[in-house]
């Protein structure tokens, strides 16, 4: 049986190292040089075949991208991951099949993996999985085991230390703490089923995990930490002991030496909010340790997308070791269009205008920004997960109202809502009452009434009603429209809809005497507008400090520049980690896909003019 699950072994290895996709044909000398080439690679010599594959490319500039592909692959077999970068990097991708792609995706993966980064392999792993033909399936699989294999080494070998470190006398939690708490939730748990014959271990690691998941949030893990010594109470280990451990190890997390912050100039359109930005950012600095702040140089940009160019190289010649910025769209693309933006470590503070140069552009880049988009995704998911599936959508006729309407009405759909009838309106104008008495079909019902009296020769004593066949009304508003949109949908009996925005529903934090007139509306808002959470109370400390928080959007940059230097020591675990989140002032703050920093926000709703939490829950839908 070992022998034969040996051979069965060798044959799978054999069918992996094979070459994976159809034969390079063009001819019999082609085919026969080809064969030349596998012969080869069947015998080890990768790279000879990987020499002759590129020589190969340049001779057959028509079949250039699948055998700059080979040679690549051949490369990567000899573990030569600079040739084989480079051989990639050669490949016009726009001449390549769909099946050639996935074979450049995979070949891709064991290059990332041949260089550590993990992270990108499973995702590049994860994106091909089911688009595989059938010969590329053995490939595929045997990259995710060796995927697997790399991940699970070196919490295997903590584990291992772990082992070891319990039967010591002197031993504690902080050294499991201390063994595993950097390693990805899910490796953890991974090696939490791989231990049930061992259960002098399943306490610590059981501790490990319960801070891993509420690692940054305070709150969160006093909570956690309290529960597991309540399902270990005969350890000689508490809570209390654990949370300071994890207090002081968060705040020995390394830190870049230089940051520089690029920001716009004087004479500039976004000079006043960058100064807002800037004011958040030194905030944040203040509250790093005196002894663990990076040095900040502050670099101001003109106008001009070639001044954010300049300034980037310029940081990299006076060894800044981490960038913050720019604020302006624009010039945020011209950096991501960089062909190595990555080398610096770099956190934009808007999206580039092609969102997919991020990914393209490699090395330790991100963006974190504030696009409405995001909170009217968020408005669209929570009235789908409260039961509302038939939606009326009314937006401000500007680009801004557009594009919240567009990213609810996608969302909505997606989830498997139905936008019944979506509408614009004038901000300039104060009376909605026409355009409301459209979407709500009330005139058609005045007009069955008016048909009715007709054919019965006299009055008829009806009120007109709206339609009943929508269970919530989304407003793309901003807040003086939106204070007056509520009271005329009262007027027309929509009251008990569903209303959602977004937080530009409010200027702000809610206001008492301000907000009544949006009683009702339900949005995601940010935690540094609300006066009951953590990042709220902080705003109301700031505003003694700093001038301008009582404007919105002053408020909200300064907040950013906060959230861009909490972010700073944590984007690397991040990373490795999609389950890791901070919670910040714009949001709870994670970073899934490598490189957009996401954005999850509480839901309230106004009531007497103040936020109220708002809890998830299936609600009936209103119905007559």
């Amino acid at each position: 049986m070992k022998r034969l699950i040996l051979i069965l072994a060798a044959l799978v290895l054999l069918a992996a190292c094979a070459p994976s996709g159809p034969g390079v044909r063009s001819g019999d000398g082609d085919d026969a040089e080809i064969g030349r080439i596998e012969q080869m690679l069947a015998a080890g010599d990768y790279e000879d075949a990987a020499l002759a594959f590129e020589q190969e490319a340049l001779d057959r500039p028509q079949v250039a991208g699948s055998l700059l592909i080979r040679a690549a692959e051949a490369w990567l077999r000899a573990e030569r991951a600079g040739e084989a970068e480079q051989a990639l990097g050669r490949i016009d991708v726009s001449t390549l099949s769909d099946h050639e792609l996935l074979r450049l995706d995979l070949a891709q993966a064991e290059l990332a993996m041949l260089r550590g980064d993990l992270a990108n392999a499973g995702w590049l792993l994860a994106s091909t999985a089911d688009q595989l033909p059938d010969d590329l399936e053995a490939r595929h699989a045997e990259l995710e085991a060796r995927l697997l294999e790399l991940e699970s080494a070196p919490v295997r070998g903590a584990l291992d230390a772990l082992e070891q470190a319990v039967a010591e006398p002197d031993f504690s939690g902080e050294t499991a703490l201390a063994l595993m708490l950097e390693f990805p939730l899910t490796q953890v748990e991974r090696v939490l089923y791989q231990v049930g014959d061992r259960p002098e271990l399943l306490p610590w690691l059981d501790l490990v995990i319960s801070a891993r998941e509420n690692l940054l949030d305070d709150p969160a893990l006093d909570e956690a930490l309290t529960a597991w010594e309540r399902r270990w109470p005969d350890l000689e280990y508490s809570a209390d002991e654990a949370r300071r451990w994890i207090a002081a190890w968060r705040q020995t997390r390394p830190l870049p030496a230089h940051i520089t912050v690029l920001l716009p100039a004087k004479g500039t359109s976004l000079h006043r909010p960058g100064e807002a930005l800037r004011e958040g950012l030194v905030a944040g600095w203040l509250r790093l340790p005196p002894d663990h702040r990076p040095r900040l140089t502050f670099r101001y940009i003109g106008s001009e997308p070639e001044a954010v160019v300049s300034a980037w190289f310029d940081a990299r010649e006076n060894g800044t070791d981490f960038l913050i910025g720019p604020l302006d769209r624009g010039k945020a693309q011209a950096l991501a269009d960089l062909p190595d933006a990555g080398v610096i470590p770099t956190l934009l503070l808007n999206l580039p205008e092609d969102v997919d140069r991020l990914a393209e552009a490699g090395g330790e880049i991100a963006a974190l920004a504030l696009p409405p988009e995001t909170e009217a995704e968020l408005a669209a998911i929570h009235a789908l997960a409260t039961g509302r599936r038939r939606a009326l959508v009314i937006a401000q006729y500007s680009e801004w109202g557009e594009r919240v309407a567009e990213a609810f009405t996608e969302t909505f759909m997606l989830g498997g809502g139905q936008v019944l009838a979506n509408r614009i309106y004038d901000p300039e104008l104060p009376d909605h009452s026409a355009l409301l008495r459209d979407m709500l079909e009330v005139d058609r019902s005045e007009d069955r009434i008016d048909r009715l009296s007709g054919l019965l020769d006299g009055e008829v004593e009806s009120v007109a009603q709206r339609r009943t066949d929508a269970d919530v009304i989304f407003l793309g508003a901003r807040a003086a429209d939106g204070r007056l949109l509520r009271p005329q949908l009262a007027f027309f009996d929509a009251g008990d809809l569903a209303l959602m925005a977004t937080s530009y529903i409010v200027d702000g934090a809610p206001q008492t005497g301000r907000d009544r007139d949006l009683d009702g509306i339900s949005t995601p808002m940010p935690p540094w507008f609300l006066d009951f959470t953590t990042a709220g109370t902080l705003r109301e400390r700031a505003r003694s400090l700093y001038a301008g928080l009582d404007n919105a959007t002053l408020s909200r940059l300064h907040a950013l520049g906060r959230d861009a230097i909490a972010l700073v020591p944590w984007l690397s675990m991040m990373r490795a980690d999609p389950t890791l989140s901070l919670p910040g002032m714009m949001g709870e703050l994670s970073l899934p896909e490598g490189n957009i920093i996401r954005r999850d926000l509480p839901v309230i709703r106004i009531e007497g003019g103040v936020a109220s939490p708002v809890e998830l829950r299936n609600e009936p839908a209103a119905s007559r």
